[in-house]
């Protein structure tokens, strides 16, 4: 096989970013990575680049590989198994670009994302429950608050992603069940694309019932070498016979370093409902009992997107860092927020989602419920990455609409 149409395999260990922050030094996984299938001819990230960019200089395709005995050197996906405590089983990929950034995949918990660093900063909370396996799940009443990692994402759906409650004879435990559903067909490519090396994700999830709804997530999650920044990509489309309900939000959980007492968010909000922003961006030190949230509803720039970032202006002695989100305003129309100063629980949560959060029986009286039709399909599309020192966040902070 030729250069550009090759297939890197990789089985090596996971390295110092797992090991650092799953298991403080343990080694308690086995590893098992590979590369994936035939690519699409899509462009990976909206505006591409014709160059790869890594340590500080650009390369072409040929130029770069030919530093390298394979890819994996410098940027790849690794796929292993934690064997240990509840989380023994869990099927995790560690995708890593070459430029600092890193962030751990669980295909095992809805291919959502519980770790992320750059240059070995942490940018999101992880919980004290940490990655469990989807076996251990509780899915009635709050029992959801047993299994969360808190994590870069944890989706919230796909029928229900608020308040647990009994609605038309129904049980929904909190925020719903899909994030301790495990993907299948789970699909991983490392290919190169002209001179950009593309890794990508492909999964899906079923949210099905043997004699009702049927609910299909197909989520790809899509970076390239030298990246800050990767884009989760969601089609959720309705494979049952009938009119089933569709909510989905999804929990995005800054965290130190990132978040601390002087940290502030950037965003352009049009209105807040049960709380004020000014409220909402007072954070102190830990342990505090600062808590709390509520929406927010923002300004859509000239392309329909909402833009929001958690940054440090003085993290490692004034460069600042931050991480940012910026996604489809119409499909996601409110901003969800959460609050936590706590000792252990000290994050924030900023929450793209497409509804209230709240029962379904409330949205079903107050005629908010969101519902999605035989063979309907809806999408969602957020891109994630890092604001690294001070010019990465003035510069985020001069395109808010």
């Amino acid at each position: 096989m030729g250069l550009f149409s090759r297939r890197d395999t990789f089985r090596s260990a996971l390295g110092a970013f797992a090991l650092r922050l799953l298991m403080g030094g343990k080694d308690a996984y086995a590893a098992d990575a590979e590369g994936g299938g035939p690519a699409g001819a899509d462009m990976l990230l909206k505006g591409g680049s014709k160059v790869t960019r890594l340590f500080g200089r650009d390369y072409k395709g040929e130029e770069l590989f030919a530093y390298v005995g394979q890819m994996a050197q410098v940027a790849g996906i690794q796929r292993f198994e934690l064997t240990e405590g509840r989380a023994k089983g869990t099927e995790c990929a560690r995708v890593y670009t070459g430029s600092g950034f890193e962030f751990l995949v669980v295909p095992d918990r809805a291919m959502d994302i519980a770790l992320a660093s750059y240059k070995g900063a942490p940018l999101n909370w992880y919980s004290q429950a940490g990655i469990v396996a989807p076996t251990y799940q509780e899915p009635l009443g709050k029992g959801w608050d047993w299994t969360f990692f808190g994590g870069l994402n944890t989706t919230c759906g796909l029928r229900c992603a608020g308040h647990d409650s009994v609605d038309q004879g129904e049980p929904h435990g909190l925020h719903g069940r899909v994030a301790c559903i495990p993907a299948e067909d789970v699909n991983v490519t490392t290919e190169w694309r002209g001179d950009e090396y593309a890794m990508e994700m492909k999964g899906t999830i079923r949210e099905a019932h043997s004699y009702g709804d049927n609910v299909i997530l197909t989520r790809s999650i899509r970076t390239r070498a030298g990246a800050k920044s990767f884009v989760l990509r969601d089609e959720v489309v309705n494979e049952g016979a009938n009119s089933t309900e569709h909510l989905v939000m999804y929990h995005i959980n800054p965290g130190f370093p990132v978040l601390c007492e002087a940290s502030k968010v950037l965003w352009s909000i049009e209105k807040a409902e049960q709380t004020t922003e000014a409220e909402f961006v007072q954070f102190v030190k830990p342990p505090a009992k600062a808590s709390g949230g509520g929406y927010f509803y923002h300004k859509a720039d000239a392309a329909g997107k909402a833009h929001a970032a958690c940054v440090n202006p003085e993290f490692d002695g004034g460069r600042g860092l931050g991480m940012y989100i910026e996604y489809d305003l119409a499909a996601l129309p409110v901003m969800v927020t959460w609050k936590q100063m706590a000792k252990h629980a000290y994050c924030i949560g900023l929450e793209p989602a497409n509804v209230r959060v709240t029962t379904n029986a409330k949205l079903r009286d107050r005629g908010e419920l969101v519902m999605i039709e035989p063979g309907e399909k809806r999408v969602y599309e957020i891109e994630f990455g890092v604001l690294d020192g001070r010019e990465d966040i003035e510069a985020f902070r001069a395109k808010l609409p």
